[in-house]
């Protein structure tokens, strides 16, 4: 196995996971990277299974740069060359966006077979990374996850992506929290761990990839639609008190009501989520307000 994006957020919890089921799996980073002058890495090379987790953008920076989409979208079409040219064609497991790629036109909850018609330069980057997987079937046998918004322990706010860990950390340092939009929108979390199982089910699906068909794409979220009020309470009750909340505009990326069916992977991949929204908020919680305890004798 090889996971390419393994410093990110879901990505580090992956390679945990699949290093502690005793799984051989190379992590490729920055440091470590998985193509170097067009060549692929030898562990790139070895593995049969590679999860493509890499992303140096979010929905805001896509918005005001461009450059950044079209390195991202330069670093993955280059690890498909790369690829085709070994002619090994493995499995390659992409997460991408499922609150960013389907048509708002449709009406949630989304399914894996709703229109694809991004309304952000975030979303099309995204769909431009999936058909560029799904045009690349000579090189790689192509599986796509839609994530939906993971959260968890981990999650990095520097980003400025991620609700829920911006309000976890504005909690544990007195800030408000930042509200953005209508507080009737209605979105879709899922924990991260949930995430990394459905990853792990993913890769058990490559020897029944069709070498012909339609594309293999599943949504992975909780499935159920929460409001922003509703988080807000959520997170009170893992906070144990009522936070502060700051409400502004909505930002030109931000979708309303976007939330999805997960029956393609229950009935496919065998997965389900199992972490219920208020567990996660108060796991999340406690392992944030634990890492950033005081420590020593003045405790």
């Amino acid at each position: 196995m090889a996971v390419v994006g393994a410093g990110g957020f879901i990505g580090a919890r992956l390679t945990e996971a699949l290093t502690m089921a005793g799984v051989p799996t190379a992590p490729l980073t920055r440091a470590n990277p998985a193509v170097t002058g067009g060549r692929p890495a030898p562990a790139l090379r070895a593995a049969r299974v590679i999860f493509y987790l890499a992303s140096t953008i979010n929905p805001a920076l896509a918005e005001r740069h461009p450059e950044r989409v079209a390195a991202d979208h330069a670093a993955f079409t280059g690890l498909l060359s790369a690829l085709r040219r070994t002619g090994d064609r493995p499995a390659l497991i992409l997460t991408s966006s499922a609150g960013a790629v389907y048509a708002p036109r449709a009406a949630p909850p989304y399914r894996e077979t709703d229109p694809l018609g991004p309304a952000s330069a975030y979303g099309r980057a995204k769909v431009e990374l999936e058909r560029a997987l799904f045009g690349a079937r000579d090189a790689v046998r192509p599986i796509v996850l839609r994530i939906a918004n993971a959260y968890g322990p981990g999650q990095r706010t520097g980003s400025m992506q991620g609700v829920v860990g911006h309000w976890l950390e504005a909690a544990a340092a007195g800030r408000p929290l930042r509200l953005y939009g209508p507080p009737e929108a209605r979105r879709d979390y899922v924990f991260v761990d949930d995430v990394v199982e459905a990853l792990l089910h993913a890769r058990h699906l490559v020897h029944r990839v069709p070498e012909a068909g339609g594309p293999e794409a599943f949504n992975i979220g909780s499935g159920v639609p929460v409001s922003l009020d509703e988080l807000t309470r959520r997170v009170a009750a893992a906070l144990g008190r009522e936070p502060h909340v700051e409400r502004l505009p909505a930002r030109g990326f931000d979708r309303r009501d976007v939330w999805f069916d997960v029956h393609r992977a229950h009935e496919v991949l065998g997965w389900r989520p199992r972490t219920s929204l208020p567990d996660g908020l108060l796991h999340t919680w406690l392992r944030l307000t634990a890492a950033t305890a005081p420590t020593g004798p003045d405790r």
